[in-house]
């Protein structure tokens, strides 16, 4: 053990808020050991607690001090320290709550940045995590089993909304996208990734948005009997991502990076939706083959040849049309 961390430790062993009492004009008073604490000695304590995982009691401390000091540059730390030890401790829609409560009575505070940031935080983590309340957020089991995303959901949108233009908006917006995609919200996955692309088109995360509306569109072909929609979706916006390299490398060196690592992918899926659509051609042209019709299949067989002239099935189809010589 490090001797800051068995300092620390002893200096919050045996940590009892039970034992602490607000005296006015005397400060906080431990009735067991007499200590006493101004305000801010106290507001240190509680974050010496939080430092060493003992967040109960952290968050008793400064439950105390919310109810008994009216300061209002130490209630803004409170606040603040609060929401981000509920959050460090993965109590997502309490830490959301008390980023809330914070934004609102502190706009202007230096810690509101970090704040917006935690709070969409919460909020994402929240959705992806579950959420029950009420009374059947009471029993484990059935906490358990009834765990609803569409809590975190509604308020990561609504952060959103309040909070646009903060340096991690966009990223956010994205990682609603992709939960969503991950979801089988397609549709909601593209109203979002369409968003991005008007209103962040500057972003790192429009080429991401770009690539994952690449990956709907197969998604929406695998999901729907093979239907060719999703295939020609997929392939304008993985034709996109590929076309727009040089200027989406431009927007910053993390966009660049992300480019140049899914470039290849983005050829390949092209290429699979090249021999997606050749496989379904041919087939065309074998039906009217084999039911007797040589000239409409040759139209196919030709057709496979000219848009996919790099697929197996314009091989297949040169063989077949050899065949049909006279």
């Amino acid at each position: 053990m490090s001797t800051l961390l068995m300092t620390l430790t002893l200096l919050v062993s045996g940590a009892d808020v039970d034992d602490w009492q607000w005296q006015p004009g005397v400060g906080f008073v431990n009735t067991e050991t007499m200590e006493k604490k101004t305000p801010l000695e106290f507001y240190t304590y509680g974050v010496r607690l939080a430092s060493v995982r003992k967040t109960e009691e952290a968050l008793g401390v400064l439950q105390l001090l919310l109810r008994n000091v009216r300061d209002r540059k130490l209630q803004e730390k409170v606040r603040f320290i609060r929401g981000k030890i509920l959050w460090s401790g993965s109590r997502f829609h309490a830490a959301y709550l008390a980023l809330d409560e914070f934004l609102r009575g502190y706009p202007e505070s230096g810690n509101a940045e970090e704040a917006k940031l935690l709070l969409m935080d919460s909020a994402f983590l929240l959705a992806k995590k579950g959420y029950a309340g009420g009374f059947w957020g009471s029993i484990p089991l059935i906490k358990w089993i009834v765990t609803s995303s569409d809590q975190g959901l509604n308020l990561l949108r609504m952060s959103l909304q309040r909070y646009p233009r903060e340096p991690f908006s966009s990223r956010y917006y994205y990682k609603l996208a992709e939960f969503l995609f991950e979801e089988d919200e397609l549709e909601s996955s593209i109203q979002e990734l369409k968003f991005i692309l008007t209103e962040y088109s500057a972003t790192t995360e429009a080429p991401k948005a770009i690539l994952l509306l690449g990956k709907v569109g197969l998604k929406k072909y695998d999901s729907i009997d093979y239907d060719t929609h999703g295939l020609k979706e997929a392939r304008r916006n993985f034709a996109r991502f590929i076309e727009e390299t040089t200027i989406l490398s431009k927007i910053s060196p993390e966009a660049a990076e992300f480019v140049k690592k899914e470039l290849p992918y983005a050829r390949g899926k092209i290429a699979f939706i090249n021999d997606q659509e050749a496989e379904k051609e041919y087939r065309v042209g074998e039906y009217y083959r084999k039911k007797g019709y040589p000239r409409s299949a040759k139209i196919y067989y030709e057709s496979v040849q000219k848009r996919y002239p790099k697929t197996s099935w314009a091989v297949e189809a040169e063989n077949r049309l050899k065949d049909m010589d006279p």
